[in-house]
């Protein structure tokens, strides 16, 4: 080991200007200031510094957020409400959830700036309604036993209906859209439309936008006069028309209301999106390139990709769609999630066995070449990586809850860097003297990647069960190497060595002088909280593996520099679907 870097981290705290504290005896960690754990729940979930993949339904409380209410009593409420709203536009943080229940923490605040503030940006960060009712969900769990809602509450959600009726040049923002909105997501979370409204009063002298709550309150709709008012008038009866198909004789009266409006699937009867080619046929020309992945599986059960007389069309329609690099941008699918679409297609069966098919192999092999191309889009950002894998028996397993094993995620983050930055690859298990540089080149093919991952002698991997995560520094330090960004892969979190990974890094950084660098560990396959030192500016932990889990790696490498999209109105996460332009 290089000389100068050996040194018991767990009896002192480490020299480093970042603030400790003594978490338990002779054990020391890192004290992270307020706003930074705020920017830590928004993104990740939690204060702590790690992220829990397949976590995003799991509920919070208030004492997970203590830095908000600890910002607040500092006078620093505009200051947080500002954050929220940055971090939600921006599509930094993984989930809504977060944002939302950020938000509702600052509305229902004792502190009147801050409760102002909050509802000022209220339209900003629920931009959906199912943003705007979980929101809602989170003030009401917030208020207790309270009834009623305040003059300010009411204000504010009546507004982000009456909004979209302003004549402010957003053609995101109109009364079509707020009936397609309406429309589209009716109830979730236990709250629709038709509550809201009455709750909140809700009033507009905007005759388009009171169309839209008299078909939300289930009210005879009045007559229009104008050509506004008229669009959504005539979008709302062929919902309605679309809603009261029943038998297979409505089939072309649907295919019709779908084809004419742009209604979307959840305008749809179940029984139609069952079995019905026709209405799939309808949808899938309009279907935005998420949506039309996520349903290759559904449509293909149907006999649309079988490659008889008439399916041809559609399989050359998802081809070139797939093909279309432009299409792909746009839709900001990170390639990682290309390849589970590919494995999971491949399967032929969703997780539940409920729907089968049979692949078509043109549609996997225009996957494939998708996810190839879109690593090769990413822009360069001119670091240099270590990307250190472990090679421990858990890596050849699945990751719980997708079709590929903890080896290919790795193989796949380290195929899509490779592409555009300068990367080294090294395996290593619990010693420095098994580690060894992988020959990874920018050429290799995914599963040429996958094989070198497990090419480590099997008597290696078996003489030992547990990863030092240290290695990688060691490592690195012994060949006077500098990095950027280090990222380790591991199939669990272990600590086996003399040197805990936190003091290595430092050790490491001081020893090469690197004053900026990102630390990123990624325990694949386990449910336990990593060792990583909680820097708010330097590490990240990662707690399994999700397709949420390669952007927000690679968004906090970056430092979450980079603008996301152009347009602040128009920023889409996982639980949005892509608003159809309906002009």
């Amino acid at each position: 080991m290089a000389e100068g870097m050996e040194v018991d981290p767990q009896i002192q705290p480490q020299d480093d200007h970042t603030p400790q504290s003594e978490a338990r005896p002779g054990s020391y960690a890192f004290e992270v200031s307020d706003i930074d754990k705020l920017k830590r729940f928004l993104c990740l979930g939690t204060e702590l510094g790690y992220y829990k993949a397949n976590s995003q339904h799991r509920k919070f409380s208030r004492s997970e957020v203590q830095a908000i209410d600890r910002l607040i009593q500092q006078g620093r409420g505009y200051e947080v409400v500002e954050c929220i709203k940055k971090i939600s536009i921006q599509g930094r943080a993984c989930k809504q959830n977060p944002a939302l229940y950020a938000l509702a923490v600052c509305a229902r605040s004792n502190d009147l700036s801050t409760k102002h503030n909050a509802y000022r940006v209220l339209n900003d960060v629920c931009r959906i309604p199912t943003h705007l009712f979980q929101f809602i969900k989170y003030c009401e769990e917030m208020s207790g036993h309270e009834t009623g809602w305040g003059r300010a509450h009411r204000k504010a959600i009546s507004q982000w209906y009456t909004h979209f009726g302003e004549a402010n040049g957003n053609r995101h923002k109109n009364p079509l859209k707020l009936a397609y909105l309406v429309s589209k997501f009716r109830r979730r979370f236990k709250w629709s439309h038709k509550d809201v409204i009455r709750l909140a009063h809700i009033r507009s002298r905007n005759k388009a936008i009171r169309i839209t709550l008299q078909y939300a309150l289930d009210k005879t709709l009045e007559d229009a006069d104008s050509t506004e008012s008229s669009e959504v008038k005539d979008f709302i009866l062929a919902v309605q028309g679309a809603k009261s198909c029943s038998t297979e004789t409505d089939e072309d009266r649907l295919c019709e209301y779908i084809a004419n409006h742009q209604l979307s699937w959840e305008h749809v009867p179940n029984q139609f999106l069952k079995n019905s080619v026709k209405v799939w046929d309808t949808l899938f020309r309009l279907m935005p390139m998420t949506a039309m992945i996520r349903n290759l599986g559904k449509m293909t059960s149907l006999g649309m990709h079988d490659g008889k007389p008439g399916a041809d069309f559609w399989v050359t329609h998802v081809v070139a769609r797939l093909d279309d690099d432009m299409q792909l941008v746009r839709a900001r699918i990170h390639p990682l999630t290309l390849l589970i679409a590919m494995k999971h297609y491949e399967q032929g069966a969703q997780r539940n066995q409920k729907i089968l098919w049979t692949p078509n192999h043109r549609i996997t092999e225009a996957l494939k070449n998708a996810f190839i191309r879109n690593t090769r889009l990413i822009q360069p950002k001119g670091r240099k990586y270590l990307m250190a894998i472990s090679v421990g028996e858990n890596m050849q397993k699945s990751i719980c809850g997708s079709t590929i094993t903890a080896g290919e995620a790795a193989a796949a983050m380290v195929y899509s860097t490779i592409q555009t930055e300068d990367v080294e690859v090294i395996l290593f298990t619990n010693r420095i003297e098994d580690a060894f540089t992988a020959t990874i080149k920018r050429e290799d093919g995914l599963q040429s990647i996958v094989d070198k991952i497990y090419q480590i002698p099997h008597e290696t991997k078996s003489k030992y069960h547990k990863q030092d995560l240290s290695v990688p520094f060691k490592w690195a330090a012994e060949r006077k190497k500098k990095f950027d960004a280090i990222m380790v892969f591991t199939d669990s979190i272990t600590s086996c060595g003399f040197i805990h990974p936190a003091e290595a890094l430092k050790q490491y950084t001081k020893y090469m002088t690197i004053r900026e660098y990102r630390f990123v560990v990624v325990a694949m396959t386990s449910d336990k909280y990593s060792v990583a030192a909680p820097d708010s500016v330097h590490n990240l932990d990662v707690v399994g593996f999700d397709t949420m889990t390669p952007g927000l790696i690679m968004e906090f490498v970056e430092n979450s520099q980079q603008k996301h999209i152009e347009n602040r109105d128009f920023i889409l996460h996982a639980d949005e679907d892509l608003f159809i332009d309906i002009h």
